[in-house]
């Protein structure tokens, strides 16, 4: 028990060790935050109301959902479709760009 209180002691000590008496240890953390933020641009909108796995109306299974990929956001009508388009992105990605020039 006597040998407890050493190690209590020795371990708070280390632990406030590094950080500047004046300033909160949340300090460095919140002031990375904003430049974080400014580093990942917002991903493009989805521009079509129809799934591109079925083809469906988004909002037809009340399933709604989406995902990103290269910075373009992708919806889809269910989860099931949007496994499909996780098994192979690249013919989704040219699907939309297809769409998207009409």
């Amino acid at each position: 028990m006597k040998a407890t209180y050493p190690c209590i002691a020795a371990t708070i000590l280390l632990a406030s060790c590094g950080q500047d008496a004046d300033q909160p240890a949340y300090a460095e953390t919140q002031a990375q935050a904003p430049t974080a933020s400014k580093q990942a641009p917002k991903p493009k909108p989805y521009p079509l109301e129809t799934c591109l796995v079925t083809g469906d109306d988004l909002d037809e299974m009340d399933e709604r959902v989406s995902t990103v990929h290269n910075g373009q956001t992708f919806e889809f009508c269910c989860k099931p479709c949007l496994v499909k388009f996780r098994k192979n992105p690249q013919t989704y990605v040219a699907k939309l760009a297809a769409a998207a020039t009409r």
